[in-house]
Order: structure tokens, then sequence, then C-alpha cells
């Protein structure tokens, strides 16, 4: 009999998705799809079409990639095998472009995947920026602290030193800080680098890690929500594109593990799989398994999974996956300008009290010195 677990065992234990080649982006990937969709909707033999990006790309990174596609169509394979064999393509693009090859439309394919890939970008582009735009503000404001310390500190202490007098408790403080960063601030720099290295390594080898941190990430106050908008929208779409497409829903259930970032979604996409085959419908399985990880609130939305119910009972379940995808993604951009809104004021109120608060302790002894005088 076989083992139902074994595709969620599987995808925690490789802990690995789809290899990418060394320095190829999602817009080299979106412009080769273009460009082959363009050449085979024209009528061009796909090696010809093959030869002819190779030119234009043959100092990319894409380069070695196209080339190795050649050779394994010219050996008579076929072009998702191909696609399959270079290690570049993940599940989605093979599965899409092997329907195309069966249903004698690649082209108009190849053009769904470009403009899928495009949007995939821009979605991650968007929750990158909205992460990354706080993290880098602080370490920004890090380093004016460290330069604070290090360099303008000890000039006032040597300007303090000449008082001759009891300094306030506040510049004390910021002068045993200055202190302890020259003397300690490269080892704990270095301690830090080797924890930091060392907890990567236990990550990729500890499926448990890796579990805890999907859960944090989706009940992260602020930044749950881009989390999960970003994996719907990623869901719902792929999900619709699949089905369009003529892909067993299945099989369009088990390429989604593998296109949904956080290992939960991931997960939970196989046990609606296993649900699915097991003979619960699309939307139960949905509503059975948005509690999966006892997570608050569940990983699909009652609007999806009423849409889901709709579409399967209509027969529209394409258009509506669509239409849900469309929704996640207007909710992921409402909530990237709703977070920057919030972070930003309070980013400032953070930086200014640290770097007053600073200033002002450093000048509380001539403050004190000028009213003596």
């Amino acid at each position: 009999m076989a083992d139902v677990h074994a595709p969620e065992r599987a995808l925690f234990v490789s802990g690995k998705r789809a290899s990418t080649h060394p320095g190829l982006t999602a817009l080299q990937l979106c412009d080769f799809t273009r460009q082959l969709a363009t050449l085979v909707g024209a009528g061009v033999p796909l090696l010809q079409s093959l030869d002819t990006i190779y030119k234009g790309v043959s100092t990319q990174a894409l380069g070695p990639v196209v080339r190795e596609l050649r050779i394994q169509i010219a050996a008579g394979k076929s072009l998702q095998a191909g696609l399959q064999s270079t290690g570049v393509f993940d599940s989605l693009y093979c599965q899409m472009v092997a329907a195309g090859e069966l249903a004698g439309n690649l082209d108009d394919m190849l053009n769904r995947l470009a403009a899928h890939t495009e949007r995939h970008h821009q979605l991650r582009r968007k929750v990158r920026m909205a992460l990354v735009y706080p993290c880098a503000v602080l370490v920004i404001a890090l380093l004016v602290v460290v330069v604070i310390l290090v360099w303008v500190v000890p000039v006032f202490q040597s300007i303090f030193a000449s008082f001759g007098a009891q300094l306030p408790a506040p510049t004390r403080f910021i002068l045993s800080l200055s202190a302890g960063l020259m003397r300690w601030g490269l080892p704990m720099l270095i301690l830090t680098a080797m924890c930091l290295s060392g907890f990567r390594w236990l990550y990729l080898r500890q499926e448990q890690w890796q579990w805890q941190w999907a859960r944090w990430q989706l009940q992260l106050p602020l930044f749950s929500g881009l989390v999960r908008c970003s994996n719907l929208a990623a869901w719902t779409r792929c999900l619709s594109m699949l089905t369009r497409a003529g892909v067993p829903l299945l099989d369009a259930l088990e390429v989604l593990s593998g296109v949904c970032r956080n290992r939960i979604y991931a997960r939970v996409s196989l046990r609606i799989q296993q649900a699915v085959l097991r003979g619960s419908s699309l939307a139960s399985a949905l509503a059975d398994q948005s509690s999966f990880a006892r997570l608050k609130p569940g990983l699909f939305p009652d609007l999806l999974v009423q849409m889901t119910d709709i579409g399967e009972q209509s027969g529209t379940l394409t258009v509506l996956l669509s239409k849900a995808a469309d929704a996640q993604d207007e909710a992921l951009e409402q909530q990237v300008q709703g977070m920057t809104q919030l972070i930003e004021p309070l980013l400032v109120v953070v930086l200014g009290g640290l770097v007053g608060g600073m200033v002002v302790a450093l000048y509380l002894p001539v403050f004190q010195l000028g009213q003596v005088l």
C-alpha cells in the first residue's frame, strides 16, 4: 500500500525546491519565455527558435541553460522533458509546457507563463521591499550609533575628564557603552556571525526548526499578513493556471506544494491533495485544512472557500480562482501600503529618540557647567 504521507516527509527532509542556475533571475526566465512564445507562435521550429535565442544570451547566465535545452531537444526529448533535465525550471513551468504541447497551444501557454513569472516577480519584490525597508533603516541607525560611540564619544570623554566633576548617570552610561564597544565590539561581532552561521546550518538540517520558522512567519504581528497574502496569491493564481491548462487537480495540488514559499502552505497543499484523493471536494478540503497547525486566523479565508465551493458546483472553478488571486494581490498591496505608513513614523520616533537621547546625554555635563558658571 502506498504511503500517503511520503510526499510530506520528502518535502521536509530534502528542504529543497526546484534548483536554479547561479546568476539566473526571474526576469531572464521571463524574457526567455516571451521570446520562445513569439518564435513558436510565428511558426519557427523549436530547435531554430532555441538557436535564435541562444545567439542573444550566449554570454549571459541563461546561455548554458539554452544550450543544454537545445541538446536535449535535438536528442529527441519533448520540450517539457528537456526543461526538467536542465534543473532550472520548476514543476509549475514544466506542467504548463506539457499541457501546452498536448493541447497544441504552446505559444499561448508560454505567454501565460511569462505573464505569471512577471506577476510573481513583482509580488515577491513588493513583499521583499516591505520587509527590507525597516531592516535597512535599523541597520543604518545602528551604524550611526556605532560611529557616535567609537569616534565621537571619546572626544567628549577627554573634555569631561578636564571638568573634574561628577558626571550625570546618562552620560556615564554612554561613556561605559562606548568603552565596552571599543574593547569587545570586534569579538562580539565575530561571535554573532558564528552563531548566525551555526543557526543557519542547523535550520537547513532540522525539520522542526523549519516548521517553527514557518509558523512564526504566520504569527508575527504586522508581517504575518504579508506572508499570508503572498502565499495565498501564489497558491490561487497557480491553481487557476494549472486547471485552465487542463492539468488534473491532484497533479496541480502536488505542483502547488513547490510553489508556496512558506512550508506550512506547502505541506497543507499535499494534505489537501490526499483529502481530494479520498473523495472530498476541494472546498471541503480547504475548510478542513484551514486550521492546520492551529493557526488563527486560518490558512484559507472563508471567502476563498466559498468561491471554491461555488466554482466547483457551477463549473467555473478556474474563473473564480483567478478572481480570488486578483483579490489577494489587491489585499497584499493594501498590506504593504498600510505597513509602510505605520512603520515610517514609528521608525522616526525610535531613531529620533535613540540618537537624540545620546546627544542629550553627551551635552548634559556641558549644560550643568554652564549653569554653575
